[in-house]
């Protein structure tokens, strides 16, 4: 079908309005249009469902116009660019431009790789936190950098320069090496000395192996890495960062398919997005909500996909035409829309369609219900797929980031599976094949009662290069250049490309068929393609009377044939195939019966080439074969992303619920292990701390009375520091910090609060001592009140004894001398017990102040380790619930993919069953006999009919389906 027809695109409009009906567009615009106004009168007639506002899928269609505009001008854009865009590409680029955020992203994508679009949040999140530390060296060296040295000086032996730098001024080294640099440098450094250059050089070797630690952080990650942490500036690019989890975000919540977003990473396309994005607003071609009618979201998904590959003028006499007819058209969406809810309506609709005359082998009934299945599975897909959120606990784990990864791979692809339905429709197409100049472009005049004699080659000279297209009823014949040419093999890839894409080929066989032919031949045998091989008879019939010779005596011409047909059944044979339906035909004798005057000529010529032959048999293999294969190829279509999926699913699934049931196993059991690994360590530490306890008392004895000086709050300083309280409460950290490794987890932050301790907090008067001036002062003071009572006591003994005699006089001196010292030392010895009672008095004071401030301070490390274990212990407890949670989401992502695999092989199910009803179909058989199918291609067919049916069902399939399903059909009962 040419798309760019203005009549085929209203037939397709039409078609796809009609199509539960089972119509075609290659009925023509003309029968369809007779068969709606058909539909539209007996939706009146039975009284039809209120019918929707007039021009409710007007808006649908010109939708479509208006995304085609648009694809056309990317595409247009894109080849300014020197980027040649696909029709589909165009369609999924301009999806992408009309997805929210792009435009403050774009810039962001710069230099990304399609293995970044390609990556999983955990990765991202991993190189969010490695990438800044890793970068860091090198963005503190780059600060440090010289601006007056170029970066080429990195490719000098640097170490070696600067040992010869170092070197005596004068010396040849040093002079060579200075040189060396210089070659490196701007001019400005010429006028630094030896030793100035040097210290540059050390900077530049700091860079240097900054650069390197970077490049090995980078050589055990992803590559794409360094798109996040580039060369330039050396600085960890957020915005990139930023862009890339709104790449992934959109790719997993399949609003964008993971073909479009690695678009990003081409840059011709992103320039044509900048440039679109600056010159029009992104939602003008933003198509009106959703139909509230299938018909019309019907209309729009093929009409989409046809206008994609039209031009823009045919497009608007579309859309000019569909205004035109708009109320119309609304009725008869209407009437499909309830035939299904009224039974009489639906009876009225299938006898309409039934009138409608068409070609046989066109009509394709199971591509609704490909595409009924296909909506209702991605419909249930859409509706189960949600993005989950984790802790960032889940990212740490290695086991479970690798089940998110897989799940979340297994989402994609299921997304992808359901996401585009693949194209049926148009006329079948048949490709004429065979050697040079053995008359293909001659039967494709005959075929097609073209009389002209253009294009047919006269002697040595081929004239068909390029495969060219001509149509005959419903069939597209593909005119193709010959194979075995010796000078040019490029005539038989085009001859092998139309092969490929034809549904049925027609092997135009000459005198001969060289090795270069049998090899082409053995190709096609090979492929399973419909063949049918015709012998070309070239008997001259140039002449009236050479045409009349050969009407009346034909096999003369034919007589040649059976060793030609012996031949091809030889190669089939030779290859383990089937040999083709062989026919003998004149194509040369038909041509030239077009042209002669003579009408009973023509008719006795026309009859004798067997042309109307070879149009029987190509009739018959196209309805047995060609058909059949088309509907393989539409099951297969929709069927093959579908089973990629389900089958991945089967293997993965399997290896990621057991992993998952260990994660959740282990985590109770981890949970248990780390509170007692919690205790344990919290006890034990209260022990040591209780140890300390005591070991302190016992040395406090000995540090009381070194207090009380001027050294006083260095000694206890020294004395609490040598007790290291804050070890215990660290190494308690690490212990925790190493239980939880252990059972695959890490604290984030430190448990507790450290309390500052007061090292300075006791406070105590100064230590009292008896000095020397003390005790001379006593002593003299002693001395003279004794002095002073001895001369008091002799005045009163003179006063009692008048005539005292002289010589008592030395008697009395020594008296005074004896009481003067024994009042001294009295006075000493007094001051000297008081300063003993003082001291035992501060020792013990300051004894209790120093105890009871050495409990507080263990009180108070006690209370900081009770602090550290409790929030520690709850930390760990809401770790693992949200490693919990964690576990709960995933295994609900799970089991919903679980159940999507289940409803994944009953929609392959479906598809199998609608494929093998729609070829029993074909071959006369009741497609309702089939009650169950499933296939393995290419393997197996199993399908289940009634008891009675199964002889019935088994003859049909295996007499004329084998050999296009499968190699082997079982036939079982329902019951079994």
């Amino acid at each position: 079908m040419r798309v760019d027809d203005r009549a085929s695109l209203k037939a397709e409009a039409l078609a796809f309005l009609l199509e539960p009906l089972g119509v075609d567009a290659t009925a023509g615009a003309a029968a369809l249009m007779r068969l709606a106004k058909g539909v539209d009168a007996a939706a009146h007639e039975r009284g039809c469902a209120a019918l929707p506002p007039t021009g409710s899928t007007l808006p649908w269609v010109s939708g479509a116009v208006a995304a085609c505009v648009e694809e056309h001008e990317l595409v247009r854009r894109a080849a300014d660019r020197g980027r040649t865009l696909s029709p589909a590409e165009a369609g999924t680029l301009r999806t992408l431009m009309r997805t929210e955020g792009l435009r403050s992203r774009l810039q962001a994508f710069e230099g990304v790789t399609v293995e970044a679009l390609r990556a999983d949040p955990a990765v991202v999140a991993l190189a969010e936190r490695l990438l800044p530390g890793v970068l860091e060296p090198c963005r503190r060296a780059h600060r440090e950098w010289p601006a007056e040295i170029w970066r080429s000086i990195r490719e000098i032996d640097l170490d070696g320069a600067v040992t010869d730098l170092r070197r005596r001024r004068g010396s040849r080294q040093a002079a060579g090496a200075r040189e060396l640099v210089l070659q490196h440098s701007v001019s400005a450094a010429r006028d630094l000395r030896n030793r100035d250059l040097v210290m540059l050089l050390e900077r530049v070797r700091d860079f240097v192996a900054a650069e390197e630690s970077y490049e090995a952080a980078l050589s055990v990650r992803p590559d794409w890495w360094r798109w996040l942490g580039p060369d330039t500036d050396f600085t960890f690019r957020s915005d990139r960062r930023d862009a890339l989890v709104w790449a992934i975000r959109a790719r997993d919540t399949g609003t964008l398919s993971g073909s479009a977003l690695e678009m990003l990473a081409d840059d011709g396309v992103r320039v044509v997005i900048e440039q679109r994005l600056a010159t029009a607003p992104t939602d003008t071609t933003a198509l009106p909500a959703a139909p509230a009618t299938s018909t019309a979201a019907r209309l729009l998904t093929g009409l989409s996909a046809v206008a994609s590959r039209t031009r823009v003028d045919e497009l608007r006499a579309l859309e000019s035409w569909y205004t035109k007819n708009a109320e119309f058209l609304d009725r008869v969406a209407a009437a499909m829309d309830a035939r299904r809810s009224a039974p009489g309506l639906g009876e009225a609709l299938t006898s309409l369609a039934g009138e409608l005359r068409l070609p046989a082998g066109t009509l394709d009934a199971s591509r609704t219900a490909y595409r009924d299945i296909q909506s209702a599975l991605r419909a249930e897909a859409e509706a189960h797929l949600r993005p989950a959120s984790y802790s960032a606990h889940a990212m740490e784990s290695a086991h479970l980031v690798g089940v998110i990864r897989r799940i979340g791979a297994l989402e994609r692809e299921l997304r992808e599976a359901v996401r585009e339905m693949p194209e049926t429709r148009g006329r079948l197409r048949v490709a004429i094949v065979g050697r040079t100049k053995s008359g293909k472009t001659t039967l494709r005049k005959a075929l097609t009662r073209d009389a002209d004699r253009t294009g047919i080659g006269r002697g040595a000279h081929r004239t068909t290069r390029k495969t060219s297209a001509f149509e005959l009823g419903s069939v597209i014949y593909l005119d193709t250049p010959g194979v075995a040419a010796k000078d040019d093999d490029l005539d038989a890839h085009h001859a092998r490309v139309a092969c490929d894409i034809a549904d049925a080929v027609i092997w135009n066989y000459a005198d001969t068929l060289r090795d270069e032919e049998s090899a082409e031949l053995r190709r096609l045998l090979l492929s399973g393609k419909p063949l049918l091989a015709v012998v070309n008879v070239k008997e001259r019939v140039d002449t009236p009377d050479r045409l009349r010779l050969f009407a009346e005596r034909p096999e003369r011409a034919f007589a040649s044939a059976p060793g030609h047909m012996a031949r091809i059944e030889q190669v089939s044979g030779a290859v383990g195939v089937t040999p083709p339906t062989v026919l003998a035909v004149h194509s040369g004798a038909a041509h030239e019966a077009l042209s002669t005057g003579d009408g009973a000529l023509r008719d006795m010529a026309f009859r004798a080439s067997r042309l109307s032959e070879l149009e029987r048999s190509l009739v018959r293999l196209l309805a047995e074969r060609a058909m059949p294969l088309r509907a393989v190829r539409l099951a297969d279509g929709v069927r093959a992303p579908l089973a990629a999926f389900h089958d991945r699913a089967m293997a993965e699934l399997t290896h990621i619920g057991l992993v998952l049931g260990d994660l959740e196993e282990s985590t109770p059991s981890r949970q248990a292990a780390l509170l007692d690994a919690f205790q344990e360590a919290g006890r034990n530490t209260r022990d040591r701390l209780e140890a300390e306890r005591h070991l302190a008392r016992r040395q406090l004895a000995d540090v009381v009375p070194g207090l009380g000086g001027v050294d006083h709050s260095q000694r206890w300083s020294d004395f609490i520091t040598g007790l290291e309280l804050t070890e215990l409460v660290s190494g308690l950290e690490g212990e925790f910090a190493q239980a939880l490794g252990k059972r695959r987890g890490v604290l984030r932050a430190r448990s507790g609060t450290a309390e500052s301790q007061d090292d300075e907090g006791l406070y105590i008067e100064r230590r009292p001592e008896a000095s020397i001036p003390v005790l001379s002062m006593a002593a003299v003071k002693g001395a003279a009140t004794a002095f002073l009572n001895s001369l008091a006591a002799q005045e009163h003994g003179k006063g009692n004894a008048p005539g005292a005699g002289k010589a008592n006089s030395t008697a009395e001196t020594m008296s005074h001398v004896l009481a003067t010292l024994a009042g001294a030392a009295k006075a000493v010895h007094g001051e000297v017990e008081r300063a003993r009672h003082a001291k035992d008095k501060w020792t013990n004071e300051t004894a209790a102040e120093a105890e009871a401030k050495l409990d507080e301070l263990f009180d108070g490390v006690e209370r900081q380790l009770t602090r550290v274990i409790d929030v520690t212990a709850a930390r760990a407890m809401a770790r693992f619930e949200e490693e919990s949670a964690d576990l709960s989401r995933t295994r609900e992502r799970f089991e919903q993919l679980r159940r999507l695999r289940s409803t994944v092989r009953s929609a392959l199910d479906s598809i199998d069953l609608v494929l093998v009803r729609r070829l029993l179909t074909l071959v006369g058989g009741d497609p309702a006999a089939v009650h169950l199918a499933r296939r393995t291609p290419g393997i197996e067919l199993r399908v289940r009919t009634d008891a009675s049916r199964a002889t019935e069902v088994r003859a049909f399939l295996q007499d004329h389906l084998v050999d296009v399903l499968t190699e082997r059909i079982e036939i079982g009962n329902t019951d079994d």
